[in-house]
């Protein structure tokens, strides 16, 4: 997603301006990649790029060939075939194994409308999928709620799915909450602040969605995820009852040892209906702010796809 917000981000400024820009889709992977469909990469006319379309192998080959595009204002289909150790296929050797089909569009217009749906989808809050369609040098663009991520080369469709963009609330005002909140904002998580907000930090404050006072939340939703580090046994039980006693939290995660949160659960209104981690966060060892900054958000991560957190080393199906 901060790819993503980033590209689109640039495309504002490149749009104004009248130089040549591409941008470059990954539309079908087969075996193991880098990137996956969806992954995109956006180029000016001056050779400067954003984004990418794998770990930094393919990019400077791509580059020539979206400047031949610019060049011919005429959409390219560029395969690189990992697969077979050919010494004349770029990316032998490179342990990839895999292959990866792109699509570099340099029709201004086309990109304008890849732009504006997906802000649009971005915008929605809402996970969905979005059909784009290359008839000749024309993209026609739909967005539709359900749908298969697939690539049809026949008919030069492709249908990706595009999550909607993690929203946490994070409920509290000591340093590990900022270390969390640090984390989220470098992933473009849209991040919600709750607690006292002249303690909070002036320059984390004007880089997240909105802060609260402990009795001013509103908005919370089920699809969103919630952290509470108060250090404050009272105040989480006044906020869960006041928030989340009859609410589904995608992930609801509390600070704090497993005996506290027995002690909590029966001081609650009534039984809490979210699936609650307390202790929070991935068993990891973390220990200080920042490490367990990253144990929540893997956990956090690990919900949302449906994992179970274990090492990727004894995953016996494929990774994506």
């Amino acid at each position: 997603m901060k790819e993503l917000l980033v590209i689109l981000a640039q495309l504002d400024t490149l749009l104004k301006g009248g130089e040549s820009i591409a941008l470059a889709t990954v539309v079908h992977v087969d075996g193991s990649a880098y990137r996956r469909p969806g992954a995109r990469m956006l180029i000016d006319s001056q050779g400067n790029w954003w984004g990418g379309i794998s770990g930094g192998c393919l990019e400077g080959d791509l580059l020539k060939k979206a400047q031949l595009a610019m060049f011919q204002q005429s959409i390219k289909r560029i395969t690189y075939d990992t697969r077979e150790d050919d010494p004349f296929q770029l990316g032998v050797g490179l342990g990839c194994q895999g292959l990866i089909e792109i699509v570099i569009d340099p029709i201004r217009v086309n990109i304008e409308r890849v732009k504006d749906s997906l802000e649009r989808q971005i915008n929605s809050g809402l996970p969905g999928f979005m059909r784009s369609q290359w008839v000749e040098d024309v993209l026609h663009i739909s967005q539709i709620e359900q749908s298969v991520a697939a690539w049809d080369e026949g008919q030069q469709v492709f249908t990706e799915y595009l999550p909607a963009r993690t929203r946490i609330w994070v409920v509290g005002n000591q340093f590990d909450a900022s270390s969390l909140i640090e984390l989220c904002l470098n992933l473009a998580w849209e991040v919600h602040w709750v607690g006292n907000t002249s303690k909070m930090r002036k320059d984390l404050q004007v880089r997240v969605a909105a802060c609260y006072e402990w009795d001013g939340v509103s908005g919370l939703k089920s699809s969103d995820c919630l952290v509470l580090m108060t250090h404050d046994f009272d105040r989480d039980v006044q906020f869960l009852n006041q928030y989340v006693s009859h609410q589904t939290i995608q992930y609801l995660g509390i600070l704090g040892p497993a005996k506290r949160f027995e002690r909590l659960q029966k001081q609650l209104s009534c039984q809490l209906v979210s699936d609650i981690s307390s202790p929070v966060g991935l068993d990891v060892g973390a220990e200080g702010p920042e490490e367990i900054a990253i144990a929540v958000v893997a956990e956090i991560l690990a919900v949302q796809n449906n994992r179970d957190g274990q090492r990727l080393k004894y995953r016996t199906k494929t990774i994506h």
